[in-house]
C-alpha cells in the first residue's frame, strides 16, 4: 500500500499513525522514501511525519531516498526540512551514501 496514495489516505483517516514503527524502527515515511513514492511522501509529511525520523541504525528517510537515487523524493524531503547532515550509526550522512544521481540534489550543484 505504500505506493497507493488513496490507500494511505484511507488508513490515515481510519486512525493509522504516521509515527508507527516496525521492529527496525522504520516509520511509514522511511518505506515510502525507499520505494520512491513522492506523492505518499508528501502526504505523510503533511500529516505530521518527521522528515528527520531515525531508525534503529540512525538512517533517516533522506538516507533511504538518497541511497536509492529517488531524486523527486529527496527534493520533497528537503523542502520539508530534512537535514542532509544527520549521520547514521556508521557516521555516514545521506550525502555520503547517495547514489550519484541524488548527490547533485543534496549539494545543490
Amino acid at each position: 500500500g505504500f505506493g497507493r496514495k488513496d490507500v494511505v489516505e484511507h488508513l490515515l483517516q481510519t486512525g493509522a499513525s504516521v509515527h508507527a514503527r516496525d521492529d527496525g524502527g522504520l516509520i511509514p515515511l522511511h518505506n515510502a522514501c525507499s520505494f520512491g513514492h513522492a506523492e505518499v511522501v508528501s502526504l505523510l509529511l503533511c500529516q505530521g511525519a518527521d522528515p528527520n525520523a531515525r531508525d534503529n541504525w540512525n538512517y533517516t528517510p533522506l538516507h533511504e531516498a538518497a541511497i536509492k537515487g529517488k531524486i523527486d523524493v529527496c527534493i520533497v524531503l528537503l523542502q520539508h526540512g530534512a537535514d542532509p547532515n544527520i549521520r547514521n550509526t556508521d557516521g555516514k550522512s545521506a550525502l555520503d551514501l547517495a547514489d550519484p544521481s541524488a548527490k547533485a540534489v543534496l549539494t545543490g550543484k
